[in-house]
């Protein structure tokens, strides 16, 4: 499965972490993995969006870069 969006080139040393969000607005399910966000997505019953962050990170901490932008619409777009 190829990804359907690209936030950064390639050889960016940030992390992006995907989140499922539930009907009740709490997180189903995190990782850096685009494919795992797609299955998760695809197979919970009560997902209702994926969201993507940006974070970079040093040896002791991890810190967010930029906001945290909402991929369901695009997402469910390009599944049609």
């Amino acid at each position: 499965m190829s990804n359907v969006y690209s936030i950064h080139p390639p050889k960016s040393d940030l992390i992006l972490l995907h989140v499922i969000v539930g009907e009740d607005g709490h997180a189903e399910w995190g990782g850096a993995d685009a494919f795992e966000t797609m299955r998760w997505f695809n197979r919970s019953l009560t997902a209702k969006r994926i969201l993507v962050s940006a974070w970079d990170s040093d040896e002791e901490d991890a810190h967010l870069v930029g906001q945290t932008i909402d991929i369901t619409d695009i997402v469910m777009t390009a599944k049609l």
